[in-house]
């Protein structure tokens, strides 16, 4: 097995991170810092840093059948945004606002058709 590898990019703690099955060596990473780093293992440095919210990100999920398009939970929403569309500011093309209290985590099914979110409340929403 080889040596652990540190990776950089965060200005506070890291909260979740997350590995591409379609794109060998990508991991996304999320912090409390609001950001989201997108790193290839082949290489040294994060390849994008995004600061796409002013509050803690607690979950990320890639779409499956479709890594372009990336899900990130902070407070009581869930953002969606393409990863061809890196221009900054990073902008969702889509929001959802249906949990009340933070949101804990988030998950998409195989097919793509149902993405679920827990909250600090115990609903879990679909």
């Amino acid at each position: 097995m080889t040596e652990p590898r540190r990776l950089r990019g965060h200005k506070a703690t890291a909260t979740c991170c997350i590995a591409s099955r379609d794109r060998s060596g990508v991991v996304a990473t999320a912090g409390e810092d609001g950001c989201i780093c997108l790193f290839d293992m082949r290489c040294k440095d994060a390849q994008h840093i995004a600061e796409v919210a002013q509050e803690p990100i607690s979950s990320l999920s890639f779409k499956p059948g479709n890594e372009d398009i990336m899900y990130v939970s902070c407070g009581n929403a869930v953002k969606c945004f393409d990863l061809h569309n890196m221009a900054s500011p990073w902008t969702p093309f889509k929001s959802y606002t249906y949990n009340k209290e933070e949101i804990n985590q988030i998950s998409c099914n195989s097919k793509a058709t149902f993405l679920a979110s827990t909250d600090d409340g115990g609903d879990v929403k679909v």
